[in-house]
């Protein structure tokens, strides 16, 4: 019993043994190159040289300039405290280039602003009454002084696509200017420095920069309704002046309402996201299209 149990095991394995070989000289007779590496007879040289393969269009990928013009309005922070009013003061305007990009090649939101406008920083003090009397803080002996700013900026920009002709701005970035014109109204103001900056007066400003925005666009112009907010950094005059123990500041804070219109120097390539999914279901479609006409051939 044994001995059969010996001798069948012996077949088994011999069998199974002649089979792996077999197995192993079929794989063997496969040729790599020719099957992975190769192209099929059908694909020729001359096939590939004249099959163009269009290049992707970038998505939001365009350039814009144009100009912008409002009304500014002023106020400030001051030390020791001051009671300062919002108010409008004389027309803003400018002009600048924008370029839109996909950041990464996946958002398509983003662009960056380069620009130059002329503006005005300046204060105006509250009147406040005390026992009967009308009262108005002072500095250099002026209630009121404005000054004209050339000043560049340099903003960074988001936006949301609603649709195909309008879209929401965010602006972020900084401005610099130099201070120049200046005019004091008040009581006090000692003759011959109406017009004229003190050598206690800073002249360069600079800061941060940002705003709002809503855009309508009819390619290839687009108009841009928007709203900037300046906060400087640079003080109207020296902190120490007054004394070197106690510091003394005031720090512009700008607003301006604009309208711009601006010219698409390169074509617009902005989707929504609706816009996204209809084409990518028409690539799908056609592709779909393609694989069952090959099938039919």
């Amino acid at each position: 019993m044994r001995k059969t149990a010996t001798i069948l095991l012996a077949l088994c394995l011999g069998i199974l043994s002649a089979g792996a070989q077999d197995q192993t000289k079929k794989k063997s007779s496969i040729d790599l190159e020719k099957e992975f590496f190769q192209l099929p007879d059908s694909v020729t040289n001359e096939y590939l040289d004249a099959t163009a393969i269009p290049k992707a269009s970038r998505i939001n990928d365009y350039w814009i300039v144009g100009v912008h013009g409002g009304v500014s309005v002023e106020h400030g922070f001051f030390n020791p405290p001051r009671q300062v009013s919002f108010y409008v003061n004389k027309p803003v305007y400018g002009f600048s280039v924008t370029r839109y990009a996909t950041m990464m090649n996946t958002f398509p939101i983003v662009g960056m602003e380069f620009g130059f406008q002329h503006n005005y920083e300046g204060y105006n003090f509250k009147e406040f009454k005390s026992e009967g009397h009308v009262y108005r803080q002072t500095i250099d002996g002026a209630y009121e002084a404005y000054m004209e700013v050339p000043e560049v900026f340099l903003l960074t920009h988001a936006h949301l696509d609603m649709g195909s002709f309008a879209k929401i701005l965010i602006k972020a970035g900084m401005y610099g200017g130099y201070r120049t014109n200046i005019t004091r109204i008040g009581p006090y103001v000692v003759e011959g420095t109406e017009h004229s900056f003190l050598d206690t007066d800073y002249r360069w400003t600079y800061g941060v920069q940002g705003g709002l925005g809503l855009g309508f666009m009819v390619d290839p112009f687009e108009i841009h309704l928007g709203v900037q907010i300046k906060w400087g950094w640079s003080s109207f005059y020296h902190p120490d002046v007054a004394s070197p123990y106690y510091y003394r500041f005031a720090y512009p804070l700008d607003g301006a309402v604009t309208l711009g219109l601006y010219y698409q120097l390169t074509p617009r390539r902005g989707h929504t996201r609706a816009q996204l999914r209809k084409m990518a279901r028409q690539m799908v479609a056609e592709e779909r299209e393609a694989q069952q006409q090959q099938q039919q051939k």
